[in-house]
C-alpha cells in the first residue's frame, strides 16, 4: 500500500499533491470497505443467522444459496493486521465491530432472543474466528417488582396512588386506582434489587425528583391555609383551645375536631366532588408519602450495599506495607522502627 506514495508525492500537474494524496487515500479506503468488508459484513451476519435459525431453532425451510455458501470468506476474517497508508488496518476487527453493533441493538429490541444471539456469537468464533461480545443484556430477577426509575419518573402518580404502612416498611397499592384482583406492592428489598440493576446513581435522581414534587405540595399547603377563610376558622379554633386548655388537660378533643371538620365543610366541595378538608388530607397524605419514599431508597440503598459486600474478600492475615514495599527488611527491623516512630509520635 506505500509503492505509490512517493509517485503520488512527486505528482507535478497539480497545485498540492499532499491533497491528491490524501484524496488517493480516501477514495482507496472507500473503495475497500465498499467493495470487500461491508460485503463481508452482510454475508457473515446472512450465513450464521440463516445457520442458526436452521440448525439450532429447527426451521429447515431456511436454507443457505448455493452461491452464498461457496465463498471461502474465513480467509479474510482470519488475515493478520496490515498496514495501510501508515494505519494498521484489520478486517476481522472491522466485523466483529459491525457484528457487536448490530447483535447489540437488535437484543436491546428483543432481549428475550438473547439466546440466539449467543449460538450465533459462538458459531462466529468457530467458523471465522471472530469474537463477539457477550450481548446479553441483564432483565431483572423473579422478585424484582416495581421498578424505582420508572417510580422516580411518575413520582406524582406514585403518592397519590400508594399508601405507605410505616411497621412493615410497606407500600401498598390503592386498591380504588385499579381494576385488577391484584395489589401492586413495593418493599425494601425490591428498591435493592432495582439499585443493583440500574446502579447507584438512581439515588440521586430520586432525590432531585422527590424535592422537586415536594415544593410543590409544600406549595399548595401553603396556599391553603394562608386563604382566609381558612385561616380565619383555624384563629378561632385556637382561641377556643387556648380558653380551654386547663378543663382539657392540653388535649384537642374529639368534640372540637368534629366541629372544626363540620365548619370546614361549609367552604363547599371541589370539582370532583370531595370537601377541601378532605383534599387536604390527602395532599399531607402524599407528602408523608414522598417523605417515606426516601426513607425505603435509604433503607434499599443500604441493604443493596450489604449484599454486594458479601463478595469482597476478607482474610484475617494482615501483611505489613513495609514488608511488601521492601522484601530484605526483617521482621525485627520492622517492629524495631515501629517502636521507634511509636516513641517520637509520644514524645
Amino acid at each position: 500500500m506505500h509503492d505509490c506514495r512517493a509517485s503520488v508525492l512527486s505528482a507535478c500537474h497539480v497545485t498540492s499533491a499532499v491533497d491528491l494524496f490524501n484524496s488517493y487515500v480516501s477514495y482507496t479506503r472507500e473503495c475497500l470497505h465498499k467493495y470487500l468488508i461491508d460485503l463481508l459484513c452482510v454475508d457473515i451476519e446472512n450465513d450464521l443467522r440463516l445457520f442458526t435459525h436452521s440448525a439450532v431453532l429447527g426451521q429447515v425451510f431456511r436454507k443457505i444459496e448455493p452461491d452464498s455458501a461457496s465463498r471461502d470468506v474465513a480467509r479474510f476474517t482470519r488475515l493478520p493486521p496490515f498496514c495501510f497508508f501508515g494505519e494498521w488496518l484489520h478486517i476481522s476487527e472491522v466485523i466483529e465491530q459491525h457484528l457487536d453493533e448490530k447483535f447489540y441493538n437488535l437484543n436491546a429490541l428483543m432481549v428475550n432472543d438473547w439466546k440466539t444471539y449467543e449460538e450465533m456469537r459462538n458459531l462466529a468464533l468457530e467458523r471465522y474466528g471472530l469474537r463477539i461480545c457477550d450481548g446479553y443484556l441483564p432483565g431483572s430477577i423473579v422478585d424484582q417488582g416495581l421498578d424505582v426509575l420508572v417510580i422516580t419518573e411518575n413520582i406524582q402518580v406514585f403518592v397519590a396512588n400508594y399508601t405507605y404502612n410505616m411497621n412493615e416498611q410497606l407500600f401498598v397499592q390503592r386498591p380504588s386506582t385499579t381494576e385488577s384482583k391484584h395489589l401492586h406492592t413495593l418493599h425494601i428489598r425490591h428498591i435493592a434489587n432495582s439499585i443493583r440493576t440500574h446502579g447507584t446513581g438512581i439515588m440521586n435522581t430520586t432525590v432531585n425528583y422527590v424535592y422537586e414534587c415536594l415544593l410543590k405540595k409544600l406549595a399548595i399547603v401553603s396556599q391553603f391555609l394562608s386563604d382566609d377563610h381558612v385561616k380565619s376558622r383555624l384563629i378561632k379554633d385556637v382561641k377556643q383551645f387556648n380558653e380551654k386548655r386547663d378543663l382539657f388537660n392540653n388535649e384537642y378533643t374529639l368534640a372540637q375536631a368534629e366541629k372544626f371538620i363540620r365548619e370546614m365543610r361549609k367552604l363547599g366541595v371541589a370539582h370532583d366532588g370531595q370537601t377541601f378538608i378532605a383534599k387536604f388530607c390527602s395532599l399531607v397524605s402524599e407528602i408523608g408519602n414522598a417523605l417515606a419514599y426516601m426513607r425505603m431508597m435509604r433503607s434499599g440503598g443500604l441493604r443493596a450495599v450489604a449484599d454486594s459486600a458479601v463478595f469482597v474478600p476478607f482474610s484475617g492475615d494482615f501483611t505489613r506495607l513495609e514488608r511488601v514495599l521492601d522484601s530484605d527488611a526483617s521482621g525485627s527491623e520492622v517492629d524495631k522502627g515501629d517502636g521507634h516512630a511509636g516513641r517520637e509520635e509520644k514524645t
